[in-house]
């Protein structure tokens, strides 16, 4: 779903959210720093409801805290949000993810990625309480990056999974190779011009040893939340959703032996 910041009259699309269940809690997930970036100026976050309007989820997220001598880095950029009953509520019908959607298990170097997401490039902010934010998504299909990763900063191979973002390596879901234009008629940068997918979540679909006509039958998972690029490097840093649901072990002691009984070692 689409996380928006509302800075009266106008609001603006900040990133991609994805909706948790798990042991009757329920849960957005995200990107940190999307949320640190509305947090700075106190303004209103909302998620959108299925509709047309948006559920304020403005207050207490949750997130790791920073592990750098002077406090300035969270290797996961993650954060959660409990969703009160009445939130909930206005959801109904919308897809949380549940344990049978979720793998922890090490992707293959030759894995395939789809993910879902609403950048920046196709968002038009509200400039009245009369309109709305207007947003666009966008789904993709990718690969595992492969190349060297000396030059990405921030990147821990226990962490993280890397995807390229090459152009002429990124598909539509029906195979066809993506061509994204931005609203202006240009060409996208990649992956500079995804801004706003931030959040999104990362879906294993399938592997390149496997024909493409055999896709079909593997159940797509997801694997990770996306997190950061490297311009230079066309890559898509995403981090692992074992970070989510640690993040959630640690908040809430009432989940912790359904987690337990869950993640893998």
């Amino acid at each position: 779903m689409a996380i928006v910041i509302a800075n009266r009259p106008a609001v603006h699309l900040l990133g991609t959210g994805s909706l948790f269940e798990i042991g009757g809690y329920h849960f957005v997930v995200t990107a940190a720093h999307i949320i640190d970036a509305a947090h700075v100026y106190d303004k209103t976050i909302g998620i959108s409801d299925g509709s047309k309007g948006f559920i304020s989820v403005h207050g207490n997220w949750i997130k790791f805290a920073p592990t750098q001598q002077g406090g300035k880095r969270d290797p996961f950029d993650i954060a959660i949000y409990e969703l009160p009953a009445y939130a909930v509520a206005r959801l109904k019908g919308k897809r949380f993810l549940r344990r049978e959607d979720i793998d922890f298990h090490e992707q293959s170097g030759t894995a395939v990625f789809s993910l879902f997401g609403f950048p920046g490039m196709w968002a038009m902010p509200s400039c009245s309480a009369e309109e709305s934010v207007s947003v666009k998504a966008l789904e993709y299909t990718t690969y595992a990056y492969a190349g060297s990763t000396e030059s990405m900063l921030g990147y821990d191979a226990k962490y993280h999974l890397l995807i390229d973002s090459t152009p002429r390596d990124m598909t539509e879901s029906d195979g066809s190779q993506a061509v994204l234009v931005r609203r202006d008629g240009q060409l996208a940068t990649m992956p500079r011009d995804l801004k706003g997918i931030s959040g999104c979540a990362v879906w294993a679909v399938a592997d390149l040893r496997v024909p493409f006509e055999r896709w079909g039958e593997k159940h797509p998972k997801v694997v990770a939340v996306e997190t950061g690029i490297y311009q230079e490097s066309h890559v898509i840093r995403t981090t692992r959703w074992v970070a989510v649901t640690t993040l959630i072990h640690e908040a809430f002691p009432a989940l912790r032996p359904a987690l337990e009984l869950w993640i893998p070692d």
